[in-house]
């Protein structure tokens, strides 16, 4: 199987530079990993930042970021240096919230979009126990970086996977079956194509019942909340 080591992988990459210059920079109509590099970057300003765009930074800041009424971000941490503006597509303030670490990077995306009661896997490699309790795990695969290797035990009929890509349906019936590696391959900002680099550009789940491997997970429905689509996995019946 491909490795899960690759930060970032169906998602465009766009690097601010470290030219100690105030730049702006336009956003784009793909998932983009913006990579804050580790040196003067200036004051940057970053327009249409995308409920599926991440911010790669270079240490981390913090588990939840908020940018205050200003939108200012401090990428190089509370004791001053460099300050990024992250403005969102609707105009207004962008907070973020932390995905982990992995590749060299510090992963970043709107904190809006972890809706509350949402379990997220992040970009390590994460387990979970689902045998007390209804779960909702989500995976943010719009954003084009891949969410790890996870292994989730005890998942059961009341447990939901939240994703913001469609995993792929080869036999477009609602059924994923998990193939030959018996785990769960997620797509990656581009959805559910045969055609993408990696089989599992947005990570892969080991997914195991109570003394049991799931082999399969059936696509329930989808629903849209603030602009974002969220698909839902389950075990129907």
């Amino acid at each position: 199987m491909p490795s899960n080591n690759t930060l970032i992988t169906t998602a465009a990459s766009s690097v601010l530079v470290s030219n100690g210059t105030n730049d702006v920079i336009t956003g784009y109509d793909i998932a983009t990993a913006y990579v804050v590099s580790n040196g003067d970057i200036g004051d940057d300003t970053i327009l249409t930042f995308r409920k599926n765009d991440s911010l790669i930074n270079y240490h981390s800041i913090g588990e939840n970021v908020d940018a205050g009424e200003n939108g200012l971000i401090a990428v190089d941490g509370t004791s001053g240096g460099d300050q990024l503006t992250l403005v969102g597509a609707d105009g207004g303030v962008v907070n973020l919230r932390y995905l982990g670490s992995k590749d060299g990077g510090h992963a970043y995306a709107d904190a809006s979009v972890r809706l509350e009661g949402f379990t997220e896997g992040k970009v390590s490699n994460d387990t979970f126990d689902a045998s007390k309790g209804s779960f909702t795990f989500f995976y943010d695969n719009a954003l084009g970086l891949n969410l790890g290797f996870d292994t989730i035990n005890g998942f059961g009929a009341d447990d939901r996977i939240v994703t913001t890509r469609q995993i792929l349906d080869n036999d477009d019936n609602a059924t994923i079956g998990f193939g030959s590696n018996q785990v769960l391959d997620l797509s990656g900002e581009g959805g559910p194509k045969s055609s993408d680099a990696y089989r599992h550009p947005g990570g892969q789940i080991d997914l195991n019942g109570v003394g049991h491997n799931i082999l399969s997970i059936d696509f329930l429905y989808k629903e849209t909340v603030n602009g974002v689509t969220y698909y839902h996995y389950g075990i129907d019946g």
